[in-house]
This record gives C-alpha cells, sequence and structure tokens, in this order.
C-alpha cells in the first residue's frame, strides 16, 4: 500500500532537477544562467511556448536558483534545505498558482496582499502562475498594479500556452521567454534513457511512435510511455505502442503507396477495409497518413539527413525507394489531399466515405474518365510529366525508361484537355478538334482536321493556355504549334466555311442548333 500511495508519475519522477538537465530549452536556460550567475534577474517573466515543454519546470528550477543557500548560482545545488523544501512544495514563500482555477479578482487580490509581506524561509518570494491568459479582465488589472511597481523581494514567473491573450500591458511589464517545440531526436534520447534506467528493453521503431505521437511536448511522450509499459508485461514492442493508440503500423501505409505505385485500386480498397473492420479511427489513421508522406518528402529532400527531421532509421531506406519512385510533387499533392481529408474526416458522419473519395481523387480517375474510360498505364510517368493528383506506375523494364516523347503526350493527352478547361473553356472546345501529333523536347504540334479550328487555335491567347498547361506537365518551356492535317503551321489565310463557322460555335459555348437559316 506504501508503494502505491508513494508512485509518481513518470513526467513527475524526470521533471529536471538542474537546467543542464531541461532538454531542448538550450535558449532558456542560457538566458537564465547567465541572469543569474550576473545577479540581473528580473522581477517578472512571463514563460510562452505549448504544453509539455518545460515551463513549470524552468519556473521551479528559477525558484530553487535564486533562493538556493548556496548560490544563486548557474544551478540551484539540491542539497541545502531551500532547494529540498522548495523542491517537494514545502516552502509557503513559493506559491504555485493555476489560474484556471483562481482566476477571479478576489484571488489577485489577496496575492497582492500577501506579496507586500517579507519572505520568511527563503531569499526571496516566488509566485508562480501557471495557464495566466485565463484570468478575467478584472483579475488582470488587479495585477498589473503588482507587476508595475513590486516589491524588491518578489519574483513573478507566468506561464501561459496563449500569449496572445495577454493584454500588451501585462506583456511589456514582463521578461518574455518563449519555449519551443522539443525536437523529436531528442525526445527520442529521453525516452530511451528512461526506459534504460528502467530496465526495460523497447523497440526503436516504438520510440519513435511515441515521440511523432507526442508532436513535441517531452510530458505527452513521458505520460505515453508510461502507459505503454503499463500496458506491456515485458520487453515493450511496436504491437504495444499501436494497441495502446488504438493506431496502425507503418506496413499499412507503405503497403497503401505500393498499390498507388502498382495503380491496384483494388488492393487500397482492401487496406481501407481491412482498418475500418479492425474498429481504427479514420481521424487518427488520416493523421498518420499525413506523417507517413510527411516523411516521404523529408527523406526525398534531405537524403541522409533527414534523421534530424525526426524519420525513423529503421524506415529510412524504404522510404527513400517509394519518395523517389512518387517525386515530390506527386508527395505534395498527395499531402495537400490528404490535409482537406483531416477536417472532413473529424465531421463526417461517413468517414470512411471519405476516404474512399479521397483515394479516387488522389488516383486521378477523372482524368481517366474524360477520355471515356480508364485504361491501363503501361508506361511511367515522372514528376516533369504530370500534375494530375497522383500519378500511377506499374513496375517496367529498365529499357522502357527509353520512351519517345510522341507517345507520351498521347497518354497525357486527356489530363492535358482537362487542365485547359480549367484555364479556359473556348480553348479546350478547340483542342477537342484537334491532337496531338508531335512533341520533342521543346515544340509541341497539335494537328487539326479544319481550318477555322487551326486558325483559331493559333491566337496567342489560346496558345499561350495550351503552353501553360503543358510546360507545367512536362517541366520544360514548350513552344505550340497549329498545323492543318499535318502540313505544317497554319499561318496562310483559310476558307471561313459557314458549317465550320457553326460547329465551332457550337462547339466553344456547347449550345445546340435550335434551327439552321441559310444567309443570303
Amino acid at each position: 500500500m506504501g508503494d502505491a500511495m508513494s508512485y509518481q508519475a513518470l513526467y513527475r519522477r524526470w521533471r529536471p532537477q538542474l537546467f543542464a538537465e531541461l532538454v531542448g530549452q538550450e535558449h532558456i536556460t542560457r538566458t537564465l544562467q547567465n541572469a543569474l550567475e550576473q545577479g540581473r534577474i528580473a522581477h517578472a517573466y512571463l514563460f510562452c511556448g505549448p504544453r509539455g515543454t518545460g515551463k513549470t519546470s524552468a519556473a521551479k528550477l528559477l525558484a530553487k536558483a535564486v533562493n538556493c543557500e548556496n548560490g544563486p548560482g548557474r544551478e540551484p545545488c539540491n542539497q541545502c534545505q531551500s532547494c529540498i523544501g522548495i523542491q517537494s512544495g514545502r516552502v509557503m514563500d513559493v506559491l504555485e498558482i493555476d489560474a484556471a482555477s483562481n482566476r477571479g479578482i478576489d484571488e489577485i487580490r489577496e496575492l497582492r496582499e500577501k506579496a507586500r509581506y517579507s519572505p520568511t524561509e527563503v531569499r526571496r518570494k516566488v509566485y508562480i502562475i501557471d495557464e495566466v491568459h485565463m484570468l478575467t479582465a478584472e483579475a488582470f488589472n488587479a495585477l498589473l498594479k503588482t507587476l508595475e511597481e513590486p516589491p524588491g523581494q518578489v519574483l513573478f514567473i507566468l506561464a501561459t500556452t496563449e500569449p496572445h491573450k495577454l493584454p500588451a500591458t501585462i506583456v511589456s511589464r514582463c521578461q518574455r521567454l518563449d519555449f519551443r517545440l522539443i525536437g523529436h531526436s531528442e525526445i527520442v534520447e529521453r525516452l530511451r534513457e528512461v526506459t534504460d534506467s528502467a530496465e526495460r528493453k523497447i523497440t526503436e521503431e516504438a520510440l519513435h511512435l511515441i515521440a511523432e505521437e507526442a508532436e513535441g511536448g517531452l510530458r505527452d511522450a513521458l505520460s505515453l510511455l508510461e502507459q505503454v509499459m503499463a500496458f506491456s508485461r515485458g520487453d515493450v514492442e511496436t504491437e504495444d505502442v499501436l494497441s495502446v493508440l488504438g493506431a496502425v503500423g507503418r506496413d499499412v501505409y507503405f503497403n497503401l503507396t505500393e498499390a498507388l505505385l502498382r495503380g491496384d485500386l483494388k488492393s487500397l480498397l482492401l487496406i481501407l477495409h481491412e482498418v475500418v473492420a479492425a474498429g481504427k479511427d479514420l481521424h487518427h489513421f488520416t493523421h498518420q497518413a499525413v506523417s507517413y508522406y510527411r516523411d516521404l518528402m523529408v527523406t526525398l529532400a534531405c537524403e541522409d539527413d533527414s534523421g534530424t527531421l525526426g524519420v525513423a532509421p529503421v524506415w529510412e531506406s524504404r522510404l527513400r525507394i517509394q519518395a523517389a519512385a512518387l517525386g515530390m510533387g506527386t508527395i505534395g499533392q498527395i499531402l495537400s489531399v490528404l490535409h482537406e481529408l483531416l477536417a472532413e474526416v473529424r465531421w463526417s458522419a461517413k468517414p470512411r466515405l471519405m476516404w474512399e473519395l479521397a483515394l479516387f481523387r488522389i488516383f486521378g480517375l477523372g482524368a481517366a474518365a474524360h477520355s471515356g474510360q480508364v485504361q491501363p498505364q503501361k508506361q511511367p510517368v515522372t514528376l516533369k510529366e504530370v500534375s494530375a493528383p497522383l500519378v500511377v506506375r506499374e513496375p517496367v523494364q529498365q529499357a522502357a525508361e527509353e520512351r519517345k516523347p510522341e507517345q507520351t503526350i498521347h497518354q497525357l493527352w486527356p489530363r492535358v484537355l482537362e487542365q485547359v478547361k480549367k484555364e479556359s473553356v473556348k480553348t479546350q472546345a478547340l483542342l477537342l478538334q484537334g491532337q496531338p501529333a508531335k512533341c520533342d523536347e521543346n515544340i509541341l504540334e497539335v494537328s487539326f482536321g479544319s481550318a477555322i479550328h487551326c486558325e483559331m487555335m493559333e491566337e496567342a491567347k489560346n496558345k499561350q493556355c495550351l503552353q501553360k498547361v503543358v510546360s507545367k506537365m512536362l517541366g520544360r518551356d514548350v513552344v505550340v504549334r497549329c498545323m492543318l492535317n499535318g502540313q505544317g503551321s497554319s499561318q496562310a489565310p483559310v476558307e471561313n466555311g459557314q458549317e465550320d463557322l457553326i460547329s465551332t460555335a457550337v462547339d466553344i459555348f456547347q449550345g445546340t442548333i435550335v434551327e439552321d437559316t441559310s444567309i443570303s
């Protein structure tokens, strides 16, 4: 019973006792240590930053350091009665106030009254006001006077996760220090230190999963690690973390991406079905998907330095292969779709349907449907050759990499038409009357059977529209030339046949002929 009553959560047991132990906030520790060493401690500090990044820990360290019987110095000694008393919370002159629970003017007035009296147990009174943004406007006004003219032996430390909610008059009277999100690798190292201390083994992937879930908050990471260690009887495996999180393993996203690259829509829908059948939260599933494709992007961009940005070493080689196959542009487009999906899935009554619709968008089935049927992709398509939401490629022999440009432009033509339609319906209507004849490194030739269509397409605004779309798809500047039945660029005068004019007008304005009246 005694052991159970004395049990402390990991984040409390591993709370820093020295500034040197404060993880990921070197700019904060250096500022405070220099101030302590030079005897230039401000009368009020404002600690800002995300939750779980060390604000309260730094406040308690500062309270110990200014009152240490062997100091003040760069570190509290943690041996004197002052340090031990402050750490255990027994010193009445060091008071930690939760502004979320004590947010009214009466509480602040009481604080002001007590602040006037000299400390009785230590050198300096310290008031740590946590979540200070929760104070009412009247309470802020009551606190303002004390911050403006504080008693000499009083130190105020205000902590908040939302500094933008504080009145400017309060902020201007404090020395502001901004805490940062803690780096992925730093969280992993601290988690490894904790598990080693507990003589528990944990897989490298499990460490990275916990650090990724914590999103820069060490307290959250330690809380999750504690939950996982309680769940697992022996060594902590990756499956234990996934079970606690209600998440899926990265193999799911690896297989999903492989299905995308193969163009295997059936397999991809079956993967989604298995996730839903297992009862997984699709919002968290989407969040994980964003993290996976973010890692693909980082791996492709940073190569050997991707570990610095939080990519797990155990996944780096596999991610590099998939990232190179997709290309940076495609990965970015997938991330854009998934980012929109995050909001849709959270509030949708049918999150599975939202996911299925997103998959169809990723595959770009709309572009394939424009051509009348979904045709299998026989040739690989590179980043420079496509701007649709996803490039789907099947494995091919290396010899197939050397393909003719005109084959590529024929394959891309339905997508070209779709993108042109977004820019100009008129230009698209004209292009429907022609087809690509040839595309070399810098020139695209479009052939028309009708002289009037060829001449209208030669107009600058129509050519520029097509050039813009094709250049973006191929990743290089392309000049468009219009040809009449493959006989060369149309520059000579052409006859304005009445039937061609009527046909063109119908195409451009998407109308129908109500009455055909001859023009005399």
